[in-house]
């Protein structure tokens, strides 16, 4: 990664009742690894729930919504569908359910680990 890079995944399921799956724990296990971690969320259809990222750095991530407009508007052509500096606000903004579990999260993934899948697939996985 480059100096003042940033690491961004997709880190699963991060709805009231479905953070604690894997988005707390990679959540903690970056938080582990970087100075910096900030997540942010968004409704996928698809997946029936909100779906998680983690964003990680060791140099700061707070940005305001005027410096994210700045930002958008400097490296991108044209118009964004989606996000803007007032929807990543809102979108890295956790309910106290979740944000509190991010706090007091205590695994660290090492290693090898399980592979996430609905309940769905894993019978679909199962008749293959």
């Amino acid at each position: 990664m480059k100096e003042g890079g940033i690491f961004v995944t997709q880190a699963g399921p991060a709805g009231i009742f479905s953070h604690t799956e894997v988005f707390s724990s990679n959540y903690n296990t970056l938080r582990q690894v970087f100075k910096y971690v900030a997540t942010y969320t968004a409704h996928i259809p698809s997946y029936a729930d909100i779906w998680g990222w983690v964003m990680a750095s060791d140099f700061s991530l707070e940005l305001n919504v005027e410096e994210i407009y700045l930002r958008m508007r400097q490296r991108i052509k044209g118009e964004n569908r989606y996000m803007d500096g007032k929807t990543f606000s809102s979108a890295s903004t956790l309910s106290k359910v979740v944000h509190n579990s991010l706090d007091n999260e205590t695994h660290v993934h090492r290693g090898s680990c399980k592979v996430h899948t609905w309940p769905w697939q894993a019978r679909l996985i199962n008749q293959a």
